[in-house]
């Protein structure tokens, strides 16, 4: 039988920094299994902020420890203390402690500063790590002590030259090197031509590496030498990165567009390491038990050569990436070469010049503190230019006994990771939000230019574009699309299905919306699709010949059987291998519910024999340009019909900036599959399901709500936050917070709540199960998916409960209105339809009515009139009565249904 492993506690340093924090998140990950009991971290104050407050901020706010469990802070028990002290000015009773516990020592501490003086560098990189082994010698169940250092403390005597893992040459004894520091014998640029060095702060950690191994007497030591640490590859997730320092400052100065000359190599690689690799070697290392005369090692967390891309194509995947996620500048680098006259003047007009004049102007117009940023953003740009070339003109050849070797590691892919986690972590911006089109949408110095350069459309396509552009522009501030969702669904397909993409239906945009998306982002990899569009728009003159040009093929609706000839176009054009478009709800939806799917051309394309892979869009408006015209027929008016005239009209009003529809944002859903043995009925709800999971609402959405329905202790805050534990999203909207702006109506408000009511389903069954009504109105609007997250503690408040009440009380009201419509079961009096209703009714919400009318039908009191509006009374009419009372709102959620709503149940 094996003995159980002894518990093990680590002493860490350096855990506010970007590599500390990611060794302290990997040791609490693998906890269990490597028997860790506590780890102990070592933080010093800092400009007035007190080691406890540090450790808050900076350590128990990090997102980088968001995937641990709950209470993982348990765990890690903070010291206060420095390095810079001997003892590190702990209390003796603590460190007392501390040498009786601490098994393993890990030193993540130092200053990463290439500009230093030498006198610094030599207390931060040296003083502190002989301080950390003197702490090492006195921990009596000691087993490792790992320092950090870094792998460019060899000098580099050429490219291609193997850089092996052992101690580097010095000229003469680190120990006099490091006297004559301390007592200020040399100058520093003497010192570093002496020892070859680029700067003070490889020079200092080559001389700590060999104090710390001359001195280390019995102590296990390892070192371990990083090169170029840069974002997590894989843990604690892809991309996680909170330092600006080294390549991140490059990745962001080129990403916003404000570094364009600079001096690198442009065949040079250089060695960029994931932080979280770094960590995993300096963990793995310490776990390594040594004894005896070759307790010391050292190894090298490094890419290597194969694992390392050219500067040109870090530059490529750089500017790239932030061409689709603009953030100051179009990025640019207009210069990549050695320094000489092409760069001085590269740099004197890109940056010097630039700067020149945004001072000269910050400084007229009194904004000094914008004057100062522009100083600083230049002291920057120099630091990268003068201390950075030294890695960026050489290839350094690291040779490492712990190599990184993952087959599935690709630096092309993990640069694109760096990107994605710079432009989250470091310029906080939000893949899942990434602007393509508006007003603050950074867009391009020409519109007609970037038309004329994308790489896909015909004439037609480009034009339209073209306006569309602009007057995606006036209409709104930012129209969103989450890019990973995209990203991923595309992925997931392949390449041997064709695609088929199916949107939500919400305005006439919609047609443009996606079409200009795969124009604009060819990016996603989803070809610009062919639409499918009602015959209403081949009959409006010009426009549906136009139309046609721009990839719409038309189709007759309510034909109740095959349309030979639509299905013989869509033959041809899966042929072809062109990407189709539809609404499978048929027509815009009015009041923003999921209209009922329409089957016609998922079965066309069954028909073909092909899979297909269908790729759900959802839409979230916070207004639709419709919105006038839909409230009109939600008044009873009827729907109009097609024509050139109001069409033109609709588009001139957007072009003038008359029509405000706020934040637009699409998501894509995960895809669903279409082959010939798909069961087409059970797809079509599945279709339908996923653009209800990915509408999302908005904070405009939940304002115009708590307008017309206050609620005692519910803000914006309680509601969203309600809604995001229920699985729901918000996106934030400035739409109504403007000066002047009007709220929507009641009427709207009805609307919009269908973007998100349906999270609270879970709690309205829970609270009022078995309801005649409302569990129609939940199957009608979106049954509640398995799984599907109850806050069943929440039932007892009282705030939960007026917002069921508020939210589900009006659709008992209107299928009690329905029902008491009908008047009497057997009369003569003709039965109105919910229009009618609602034109006498005008409180009334039609799309509610015809539910309430839907329901009557399934349970027979009425039956329909095949091809008209009307109902007739059908073989239980007199259950009537009987479910008008069951329908009413029973009171408080809680409550339970009524005898009667248990009968028609």
């Amino acid at each position: 039988m094996s003995l159980p492993t002894k518990p093990r506690e680590f002493f860490l340093t350096g855990v506010t920094g970007f590599l500390g924090k990611v060794v302290l998140a990997e040791l609490l990950r693998r906890r269990d299994e490597l028997s860790i009991e506590t780890v102990h971290v070592l933080i010093r104050p800092k400009q007035g902020d007190s080691p406890e407050t540090r450790f808050r901020r900076t350590v128990l706010a990090s997102d980088c420890f968001s995937e641990l469990p709950a209470g993982w802070h348990e765990r890690v028990r903070l010291i206060p203390g420095d390095l810079d002290d001997e003892g590190f000015g702990i209390d003796p009773a603590t460190r007392a402690d501390l040498d009786r516990r601490v098994t393993h020592i890990v030193n993540c501490a130092a200053s990463i500063r290439f500009d230093l003086s030498l006198a610094e560098a030599g207390q931060a990189n040296v003083a502190s790590s002989l301080n950390v082994l003197e702490f090492a010698r006195s921990c009596t169940s000691l087993e490792s002590l790992v320092a950090v250092s870094t792998a460019y403390v060899t000098p580099m005597t050429g490219d291609g030259v193997e850089i092996h893992e052992r101690l580097a040459p010095l000229p003469r004894s680190a120990e006099a090197i490091y006297h004559d520091i301390l007592d200020e014998k040399v100058e520093q640029l003497d010192l570093l031509q002496e020892t070859n060095q680029p700067n003070t702060y490889t020079l200092t950690k080559c001389l700590a590496e060999h104090l710390l191994w001359e001195r280390r007497g019995d102590v296990p030591l390892t070192l371990v030498r990083p090169s170029i640490i840069s974002a997590c590859w894989r843990h604690p997730f892809p991309g996680w990165i909170d330092s600006h320092a080294a390549f991140a400052g490059f990745v962001a100065l080129v990403g916003a567009g404000q570094l364009r000359a600079v001096v690198a190599q442009p065949s040079a690689r250089p060695d960029i390491v994931p932080c979280d690799e770094v960590a995993t070697r300096i963990i793995d290392s310490s776990l390594s038990q040594r004894t005896g005369p070759d307790s010391a090692t050292i190894i090298h967390a490094t890419a290597g050569l194969s694992n390392s891309a050219r500067i040109e194509t870090i530059r490529e995947v750089i500017t790239n990436f932030f061409a689709r996620h603009w953030v100051a500048r179009r990025p640019k680098v207009t210069y990549l070469g050695p320094r000489g006259l092409r760069f001085r003047l590269r740099d004197w007009f890109h940056h010097r010049l630039r700067a020149s004049f945004a001072r000269l102007w910050y400084g007229i117009t009194g904004q000094l503190q914008l004057r100062r940023r522009v100083r600083s953003l230049m002291e920057r740009l120099d630091y990268l230019n003068q201390a950075f070339p030294y890695f960026t003109q050489r290839t350094f050849d690291f040779r490492s006994s712990a190599p990184l070797d993952h087959a599935s590691f690709d630096a092309t892919d993990y640069l694109m990771t760096v990107c994605r986690g710079i432009n989250r972590h470091l310029m906080r911006r939000d893949e899942r939000e990434a602007s393509f089109a508006g007003r603050l949408h950074l867009g391009v110095r020409s519109d007609l230019r970037w038309v004329l350069e994308q790489p896909s459309g015909n004439w037609a396509v480009r034009a339209a574009a073209y306006v569309v552009v602009k007057a995606l522009r006036r209409c709104s501030d930012r129209f969103t699309l989450d890019v990973p969702s995209f990203e991923a669904a595309r992925a997931s397909v392949g390449t041997d299905r064709r695609l088929v993409i199916i949107p939500s239906h919400r305005s006439y945009m919609d047609f443009v919306l996606c079409s200009y998306l795969f124009f604009a982002r060819p990016d996603l990899g989803i070809p610009i699709p062919r639409i499918a569009a009602t015959d209403d728009f081949a009959r409006i003159p010009i426009l549906g010949r136009f139309f046609t040009l721009l990839g719409a093929f038309y189709l007759t609706r309510g034909l109740g059987e095959e349309d030979k000839e639509l299905t013989r176009r869509v033959h041809a054009l899966t042929k072809r291998g062109e990407t189709l478009q539809f609404f499978i709800e048929g027509s815009r939806s009015r009041a923003r519910q999921f209209l009922p799917p329409r089957r016609g051309l998922l079965r066309c394309l069954q028909a073909t024999g092909d899979s297909y892979a269908i790729l759900p869009v959802a839409f979230t408006y916070d207004r639709v340009p419709e919105e006038n015209a839909f409230v009109e027929e939600l008044q009873g008016a009827p729907k109009p019909k097609m024509r050139l005239l109001p069409l033109l009209g609709w588009t001139l009003r957007l072009l003038r900036g008359a029509v405000d529809v706020g934040r637009v944002h699409l998501t894509c859903g995960d895809p669903l599959f279409l082959d010939p043995s798909t069961d087409v009925h059970a797809l079509s709800r599945q279709v339908i399901a996923r653009l209800r999971q990915e509408t999302a609402a908005t904070t405009q959405h939940l304002r115009a709500f708590l307008e017309q329905n206050p609620i005692d202790g519910v803000d914006v805050r309680w509601l969203r936050d309600a809604i995001l534990r229920r699985g729901g999203r918000v996106l934030d909207s400035d739409l109504g917070l403007r000066a002047g702006a009007e709220s929507p109506s009641a009427l709207v408000e009805r609307c919009l709540r269908y973007d998100w009511m349906h999270v609270f389903y879970p709690d309205l069954r829970a609270a009022l199960p078995d309801h005649p009504a409302l569990e129609h109105h939940v199957r009608r609007n979106g049954n509640v998916r398995p799984g599907a997250l109850q806050i069943s503690s929440e039932l007892a408040d009282p705030r939960l409960k007026e917002l069921l009440r508020a939210l589900f009380e009006p659709v008992c009201r209107e299928y009690v209105t329905a029902a008491e419509s009908l008047g009497s079961p057997g009369g003569a009096q003709a039965i109105p339809s919910a229009r009618e209703i609602v034109q006498r009714v005008p409180e009334a919400h039609l799309p509610t009515l015809e539910e309430a009318f839907g329901d009557l039908a399934e349970r027979q009191i009425l039956v329909s009139d095949p091809g008209s509006e009307r109902f007739a009374w059908g073989p239980r009419a007199h259950h009537l009565t009987d479910y008008k009372k069951a329908c009413a709102w029973p009171g408080l959620p809680g409550d339970g249904p009524s005898e009667t709503a248990a009968e028609l149940g």
